[in-house]
């Protein structure tokens, strides 16, 4: 069964399965049922305009959130005065953060954000430096450091996302500018986009490397025990190499490249009219309004 799961990359949509063998392929398994139901979804947002955008940024925002207080068991989600809430099943918790549902709204929320900009006016410039939207981005983190001990569900969805959305948004209009500020061409720099390129190939080899020497079982055999913290610097340093490696010999490589286009074309042909309206929606109202 985990076999099947992991390579039909179903695993996402069963909570106490979603982090079999490599658990960052979640986000694969999240992603896939994106990939299926985004070519229904984006002509709804291309139509929309700058305003409709906005409101339904809100009712994405506003829907991520009710997912979050149900795990945090409503008005429960914080603590005070000496009393501790007991800690949510489990699984609950993998619903939260693995279930493809609520992925699919957090990518709609990007691909709105990314229609916004798209729909600006020529000469439109940033309303505020990048800068500061990335610095109270990361520091609404600190908030779990406080005595209302928010969990890490209720500062992503109130806090962290729409600030970094607003960030993302604002970079690209900086980007845009004759005089990009300080932040923008350092995350354009160079050595910003090389580590870019080797962020998802981390993600997904970070798992399986990782296991080899802090998975207890693994380790023992291997090593005799858990590797100890100071190791910790190499095991990124080999993860960083074998992220690079994929990246230039894979995700780079011509003939997956080639293959990815040929099975996108494939795919694209067998499936053409599977998420459109069997009636055309003009054809369909006339007839409604000739009877």
């Amino acid at each position: 069964m985990h076999a099947f799961l992991n390579y039909s990359l179903l695993q996402a949509w069963f909570p106490s399965e979603a982090e079999i063998w490599n658990p960052p392929t979640w986000f694969l398994s999240a992603l896939s049922f994106a990939n299926f139901t985004l070519p229904a979804i984006l002509p709804q947002i291309a139509r929309l305009s700058k305003d409709g955008l906005q409101k339904l940024l809100v009712a994405l925002s506003t829907v991520s959130l009710l997912q979050k207080l149900s795990y945090s068991q409503a008005w429960k989600f914080y603590c005070c005065g000496g009393f501790a809430e007991k800690t949510a099943h489990p699984y609950l918790w993998n619903v939260t953060r693995f279930h493809p549902f609520g992925a699919l709204v957090e990518i709609v929320i990007g691909a709105a954000a990314a229609r916004s900009v798209m729909l600006d006016d020529e000469n439109q410039k940033p309303s505020i430096n990048p800068l500061w939207l990335f610095l109270a981005s990361y520091a609404s983190l600190g908030l779990r450091l406080t005595t209302l001990n928010l969990n890490d569900a209720m500062i992503r969805t109130l806090l962290f996302m729409p600030l970094y959305t607003k960030f993302l948004m604002e970079i690209h209009r900086d980007c845009l500018t004759e005089k990009p500020h300080l932040i923008t061409r350092f995350f354009g720099s160079k050595l910003m986009t090389s580590l870019g390129a080797l962020a998802f190939p981390m993600f997904i080899l970070h798992g399986p490397i990782g296991q080899i020497f802090y998975k207890k079982k693994i380790a023992e055999k291997l090593w005799g025990g858990i590797l100890p913290k100071k190791f910790f610097p190499f095991y990124l340093l080999l993860v960083m190499v074998a992220g690079h490696f994929t990246n230039e010999f894979f995700v780079k490589s011509k003939k997956v490249q080639q293959f990815s286009a040929w099975l996108a074309r494939k795919l694209a042909d067998s499936t053409k009219g599977m998420l459109s309206d069997a009636v055309p929606r003009d054809s369909s109202m006339e007839k409604l309004a000739g009877a």
